[in-house]
Formats: C-alpha cells, sequence, structure tokens
C-alpha cells in the first residue's frame, strides 16, 4: 500500500501481496489456491542472496541470468508437491486438515492472469503451460500459484490459516498477504504484514463483514507513512475546520475513484507499475510541501486534491483493491472501507488542528513560520524516498 519502502535486495519483490483463497468446492471437500512468489517456497529459509556460491534450487544460469530449470521441475515433481503441501496450514476448530497439492502453475510476473477472484484464480489452473514465458524470466521475479485439496465439508466453523513459510528471509516483515474466506455467497477478508497466521471467527454476520471493511480502510491510513505525511500537510494548509473536511474529503473521493478504477481493472498488473505510482506519491508529498514552502498553499485546492488522492488511491489499487474486494463488488462493504478512511483522517485531524491553532497562538511572536519548517521537514524526509523509488523503477524497467 502506501508506506514508505527502503532498499532491500530480497529474494523476490513484495509490492504485490501474496493471496490465498479457501472456498468449499463439492460437498465433502474445499480448496485453497495460493498466488505467492515463487522463490518464497523453493529456496531453504537459511538462503541467502548474495552470500550462496551455488544455484538456487530447482534453477539453472543461462546467458547470465539465473532462470527456473523446468527438467528439475519435472523430474522432482514429488519432492516438489511435498514442500507445496506445506505451504499454507488449515485448522478447522483445533484439528489440522489434512491436504494435498492438485496442481501448480508458475508464471512470468508481466504475463501472469488475474487471481483476485475465486473465479479466476481456478480458470488459473485451467490454462496451458507457456514454458518459453517461464524460463525468459529470471527466477526470482517468478509467480507461483498452487491448489491444495481439503477434505473438510464445511467452512462455518472457526478456522485458522497459518504458512510459516520465508520466516527467515529479511523481507518478509514487507510482505503483504491477502486471504479470502468464501463461504455462504460471502467472501470475508483479512490482510497481513509478514507470516500468515489468520482467524476467521464462525460464520460472519453481514454488519461484522462491513466492520471489518471499515478496519480496512482505517488500517490504511495509519500504516502507511505517506498518507499520513499528506494528511498533516492538509492539516497545516486548512486554517478552519470546513477547510480541512473539503480537502479531506476530495483527498479521500480521489482514493475512492482509483480504487474502483482498480475493481475492474484499470490498474495495471505490470511489475513497473505499482513502482512508478509509488514514486509518483512521494514526488506528490515533495511538491505538496513545496507549495506550502513556498507560500502558494492557494494551489492546493480540493481539485489538487482529488487529483493527489487518485494518485495515492492507485498505489493501493495497483497492490490490494483487486485482492481485497475484486469479483462481485459489494457495493456497502466499498461505502464502509471509505467510511473508515475518512473517520481515521478526521481522527487525526481532530488531534492536529487545536495544535496548530495552539502552535499559532504560542508563536505569534516569532517570525519564524513554523509551518513552512514542518513542510520542509516532511520534504526532506520524502525526497529520501523519491531517491529510493526511483532505484526500484529503474530495477523494475531493467
Amino acid at each position: 500500500m502506501s508506506s514508505i519502502p527502503t532498499i532491500a535486495f530480497a529474494h523476490f519483490s513484495y509490492s504485490d501481496p501474496r493471496i490465498v483463497h479457501v472456498a468449499q468446492q463439492t460437498n465433502d471437500s474445499s480448496v485453497v489456491l495460493i498466488r505467492m512468489p515463487a522463490p518464497l517456497v523453493l529456496l531453504p529459509d537459511d538462503w541467502k542472496v548474495g552470500e550462496e556460491s551455488t544455484t538456487p534450487p530447482y534453477s539453472l544460469e543461462s546467458e547470465g541470468k539465473t532462470i527456473l530449470d523446468l527438467s528439475t521441475v519435472t523430474k522432482s515433481d514429488a519432492i516438489l508437491r511435498k514442500q507445496l503441501n506445506h505451504a499454507v496450514e488449515l485448522w478447522v476448530g483445533n484439528k489440522r486438515a489434512d491436504t494435498n497439492v492438485e496442481g501448480f502453475r508458475f508464471w512470468n510476473d508481466d504475463e501472469r492472469p488475474q487471481f483476485g477472484t475465486l473465479k479466476s484464480a481456478l480458470k488459473t489452473f485451467e490454462l496451458p503451460i507457456d514454458q518459453a514465458q517461464i524460463t525468459s524470466a529470471s527466477y526470482f521475479d517468478l509467480t507461483l500459484d498452487v491448489m491444495i485439496s481439503v477434505p473438510v465439508n464445511g467452512l462455518n466453523k472457526e478456522l485458522h490459516i497459518r504458512s510459516n513459510l520465508g520466516h527467515n528471509f529479511p523481507v518478509m516483515d514487507k510482505l503483504g498477504t491477502v486471504v479470502k474466506l468464501h463461504r455462504n455467497n460471502n467472501t470475508e477478508t483479512k490482510a497481513v504484514l509478514g507470516v500468515v497466521d489468520v482467524t476467521f471467527p464462525s460464520t460472519q454476520t453481514k454488519w461484522e463483514m462491513l466492520y471489518e471493511s471499515a478496519l480496512i480502510g482505517a488500517e490504511h491510513i495509519y500504516r502507511g507513512l505517506d498518507h499520513l505525511a499528506m494528511i498533516i500537510l492538509i492539516a497545516i494548509v486548512a486554517s478552519t475546520w470546513r477547510k480541512a473536511l473539503v480537502l479531506a474529503s476530495a483527498f479521500t473521493l480521489g482514493h475512492m475513484i482509483t480504487l474502483v478504477a482498480g475493481l475492474y481493472g484499470f490498474a495495471p498488473s505490470v511489475s513497473w507499475f505499482i513502482p512508478l505510482v509509488e514514486l509518483s506519491i512521494a514526488l506528490s508529498i515533495v511538491v505538496a510541501g513545496l507549495f506550502i514552502i513556498f507560500r502558494r498553499q492557494s494551489i492546493l485546492s480540493w481539485r489538487g486534491l482529488l487529483i493527489i488522492g487518485m494518485i495515492h488511491g492507485f498505489g493501493f489499487a495497483a497492490s490490494a483493491s483487486e485482492v481485497l474486494f475484486a469479483g462481485q463488488v459489494d457495493v456497502m462493504a466499498l461505502a464502509a472501507f471509505a467510511i473508515g478512511l475518512e473517520l481515521c483522517q478526521f481522527a487525526i485531524y481532530a488531534i492536529a488542528l487545536p495544535l496548530i491553532m495552539l502552535l499559532d497562538y504560542s508563536l505569534v511572536k516569532f517570525r519564524t513560520n513554523w509551518r513552512q519548517i514542518c513542510a520542509l521537514s516532511i520534504v526532506v524526509l520524502a525526497s529520501s524516498s523519491v531517491l529510493t523509488r526511483l532505484i526500484l523503477v529503474s530495477n523494475a524497467f531493467s
């Protein structure tokens, strides 16, 4: 989403979230569908990029590039399926369910099909395997889809989904996972960072699901440093509660426009898009801060904040809108998400605006404009993020 990243020479990209679907398949069985970076399951937990003298498992060197060795994958099918069988644990109540790998597919990140809905995820395993597109990609840029059958005849009980994959990898604290439980014609969603350990209570009511959507919206604010930085800049510009309400609402509206765009597939899935959007988000903070420093706050009108909100929204839409809300769009869940987003912003303003008034009153005798100093501090921090993201963008295009 839109937290400020740090440079991480990791085993795989953490820009796209891991996706897990759990659904009833027949009267006596269920299915778990997983999309994840391929190295997450292929590499041993103690693997260290740059420090290993051997090639990674199931790989070979070709023209100076590490690629997937499909012949080794074929020969080691039984061993690989055993590894994949432990990719996730499903607990129904206090009992761990048996699992069996039904199939798996490797994809080049730029050519992988949609996986955000249960229907699109199931369709993935019906597609033919294109060996050329797999071997044209770097080993560390491959995506792996796995289908696991589970002999469970009902998903209405309390469910625990766990996965310890990559728990020793330095990048794991930045890898997001979205788990979608499909039951009773509803989809319940959990989003986590790091290793997966989520619990779904017994069947939720509609109000409980709306509450979860609102919480996701609120968490998007306080977990995203980019979003918090923009909220602070808006608070600095807003001289009254009414103006703060207008600017914040324009920012949220822009956010929701690009979120909906992501729902309908207008957020490109190519590997360079998310780094490019993240760079644009950091640049928007720098530009907004410079407007304040050079006393051009009038440019930060509701129209300007609407555009900036759309940029920030695409950062969320590109990486998570598909997996959080894709499929049959639940308008009420989307509205609950927007309400959670807005309420969390206003809670921050409720704290910030009185402090701003206090600073204005306390520092009236000083000639220094504290707003410019605050904006300058944010610009400096955002500028360092711009440089970091420029590297990520150049790596994505290369």
